[in-house]
C-alpha cells in the first residue's frame, strides 16, 4: 500500500517474484536469485534478475535512497563525479574505488559499463531527452529503470520512491522504516504557522 506516491505499484507474487509497475512507462519483473525467469515473460516485462549487485546510477536523487537503505554496495558506476556528491558515504565510496564514474546519463562510458557487468541502469527522467542513449544501454542487454519521482506531486511521495527500490534489493523493511520516519517529521510540522519571517 503506497500513502503519497502515485507513480508505481509493486505486486508481489509466490516465490520472491515481484512486478514494480511504472505508471506510463515500463514493468518490470523481478526475478529471485537462482529462479527462472517465467515463460513468455520477457514479452511483457523488463527482467530485472537478482542480485542486482552491478548497477549504474545516473539518477542523483535515487543516490539518497540507495544510502538511506543502506544499499550503496549495489552501486558500482555512477553518472556523476564524486566532488558533485554531497551524500558523504557516496563520496567515501568513490574515493575507495568502490563506485567509479562512467560517464554522464548522456554520455556514458559504454565499455565500462559493460566490463562493470552492469545488471541495471537507473536513470532519472533527463534520459527521455536522450532517447538513444537509452537505446543504446538496451542494446546491450541491460534494462533500464526511469526514476519519475520527480514528476510526484508530493514530497512525500518522492520519498516513497524508496519503497520501489527496497523492493528491487529485498530491503523493504529498511525502505518502510525510513520512509515512516520521514512521513512522522512532515507529521510534526502540520500545525507550523507560517510567520512569514
Amino acid at each position: 500500500d503506497l500513502e503519497y506516491a502515485e507513480g508505481f505499484q509493486v505486486y508481489y507474487y509466490k516465490d520472491g517474484y515481484k512486478m514494480i509497475d511504472i505508471k506510463d512507462d515500463a514493468k518490470f519483473l523481478v526475478v529471485p536469485e537462482n529462479q527462472d525467469v517465467p515463460d513468455g515473460a520477457e514479452e511483457d516485462y523488463v527482467i530485472l534478475q537478482q542480485p542486482l549487485d552491478h548497477i549504474y546510477l545516473a539518477a542523483t536523487s535515487a543516490m539518497a535512497l540507495f544510502n538511506a537503505i543502506d544499499s550503496l554496495d549495489n552501486i558500482t558506476m555512477t553518472g556523476t563525479q564524486a566532488s558533485g556528491w554531497y551524500i558523504e558515504n557516496a563520496v567515501k565510496a568513490m574515493d575507495d574505488g568502490k563506485i567509479k564514474f562512467a560517464g554522464k546519463y548522456s554520455e556514458p562510458d559504454y565499455e565500462k559499463i559493460v566490463d562493470g557487468d552492469c545488471k541495471l541502469a537507473v536513470e532519472s527522467t533527463m534520459i527521455l531527452h536522450s532517447p538513444k542513449v537509452q537505446e543504446m544501454i538496451e542494446d546491450l542487454d541491460i534494462p533500464v529503470f526511469v526514476d519519475y519521482s520527480s514528476y510526484e506531486s508530493h514530497p512525500l511521495g518522492r520519498t516513497e520512491w524508496i519503497k520501489v527500490y527496497g523492493a528491487m534489493l529485498n530491503k523493504e523493511k529498511e525502505a518502510e522504516a525510513f520512509f515512516d520516519d520521514q512521513a512522522k517529521v512532515i507529521e510534526d510540522l502540520k500545525d507550523f504557522k507560517n510567520t512569514e519571517k
